[in-house]
């Protein structure tokens, strides 16, 4: 953040001095929904199941490094397009030209994954699908920051969680109806983004921002993308390091889903369909559910730490509880607390927690970029060190070791967080 910006007015004070309608938030909802669709749906299932297909011998490697590779894309897509965005000056605003270029970009990738004969190729479309998905999310998050005033942040920030909740609901569906039409497994979520996306941008219409002031991007803003001076922003640094702890065991959950199920839960081939059904609709229904009264009590007790850190707790708890399960109906009880109670209450409130840590609105698309880093790096290291913790005792299969310390970490996040002291 450069100090040329500090002292701006915020170019969108005017709007947000109203409330935002029942139409925009619905909208904003389904746009939301539309992009996280395209992206959760593959990084949860179709990718871990393409690969398995492509490469059944060498699946945990060839995951790992689709996994790893294209998480690492993603953190340094992120907070990249989140500082154009925030310099972009154009009859079409700041945040819709991005919007559209992502989801142009991300439609390129699908196809190219869905038509894959190889490993290489599937690696390919994979990571054009994490930067230019990256551009919609840093434009879109952005939104909430610039359009949407305080008292309604946590619900309206809310919705992003609900929706990526939301998004694996409806997604899974999509790999019952069409298990062997990899075009449609990929490129259907990304149209149903471009539906609702196309509608937003109508509502934002009215955004111009060739008359704010231009701002520069040269080498030091292109590094300063991906760096927050704690010294200058002490609380945003301490909530981006919370963030990233949490984050640790739901990244182990989620990322090692099929493979728990196949290696550890022991589900045969003709039941891993059903099962990933039910391990993804059940808490996503729950976490969607939980995710807006979050976000409302985010707004109504102003309390953020409080629920962040139970978050964090419960997290914890259904991490560590799937160390402990190689049973379908146990391993269904730790998934929900963890992925849909714990994920459903960090949905709901770390994005009212950002914006309430974050000292400088006119850098809001970096700083919301920069928190995705801290919620998706995880995904990122923890497929590169999962192979030693699965290694421990011998073998690749010590599923126990990577979950507790999924959980732990989760845990450490507290510390950080009752460090913070610009809000509750």
């Amino acid at each position: 953040m450069t100090d040329t910006t500090r002292n701006e007015p915020r170019p969108d004070a005017a709007v947000l001095a109203d409330r935002v309608g029942p139409l925009f938030i619905v909208i904003y909802a389904l746009a939301l929904f539309g992009i996280w669709m395209s992206i959760m749906l593959p990084a949860s299932v179709t990718i871990a199941l393409r690969i398995s297909e492509i490469d059944p011998e060498g699946k945990t490697t060839s995951y790992s490094i689709a996994s790893g590779l294209g998480t690492l894309v993603a953190l340094l897509a992120n907070p990249f397009f989140g500082r154009l965005s925030d310099r972009t000056r154009s009859r079409f605003g700041r945040r819709r030209p991005w919007i559209v270029i992502g989801l142009a970009g991300t439609m390129v990738g699908a196809l190219i994954i869905a038509l894959s004969g190889s490993f290489p190729m599937l690696l390919l479309g994979w990571l054009v699908m994490q930067a230019f998905i990256n551009a919609s999310i840093a434009a879109a998050l952005a939104v909430v920051a610039d359009r949407v005033p305080v008292a309604q942040q946590g619900l309206v920030g809310a919705l992003s969680g609900m929706a990526s909740s939301a998004s694996l609901v409806i997604g899974v569906f999509f790999v019952q109806w069409f298990p062997t039409n990899m075009l449609a497994q990929f490129g259907l979520p990304v149209l149903i983004a471009l539906v609702f996306c196309g509608i937003l941008m109508w509502l934002l219409r009215g955004d111009d921002s060739r008359d704010l002031a231009p701002q520069p991007f040269g080498i030091a803003e292109f590094f300063g993308s991906f760096y927050v001076d704690p010294r200058r922003s002490p609380d945003f640094a301490k909530f981006l390091v919370t963030m990233f702890l949490v984050s640790c065991g739901i990244a182990v959950v989620g990322t090692y889903t099929v493979y728990i199920l196949q290696d550890r839960v022991n589900v045969t081939e003709d039941e891993m369909g059903g099962v990933i059904t039910l391990a993804y609709v059940i808490p996503g229904v729950i976490a969607t559910v939980i995710a807006p009264v979050a976000g409302w009590l985010n707004d109504r007790t102003g309390r953020r730490k409080v629920l962040m850190g139970s978050a964090g707790v419960v997290i914890a708890l259904g991490t560590a509880m799937l160390s402990f399960t190689t049973e379908v109906t146990p391993y269904l009880i730790a998934v929900v607390i963890a992925s849909g109670i714990g994920t459903g209450i960090l949905s709901g409130t770390y994005i009212g927690l950002a914006i309430a840590t974050m000292n400088d609105p006119n850098s809001s698309a970096r700083d919301l970029g920069v928190t995705n880093i801290a919620y998706t790096l995880p995904y990122s290291i923890m497929p590169f060190v999962a192979p030693v913790l699965l290694g421990i005792g011998g073998g690749q299969g010590n599923y126990p070791a990577l979950l507790i310390t999924g959980a732990i970490l989760s845990l450490a996040g507290l510390v950080p967080l009752a460090m913070i002291k610009s809000t509750k």
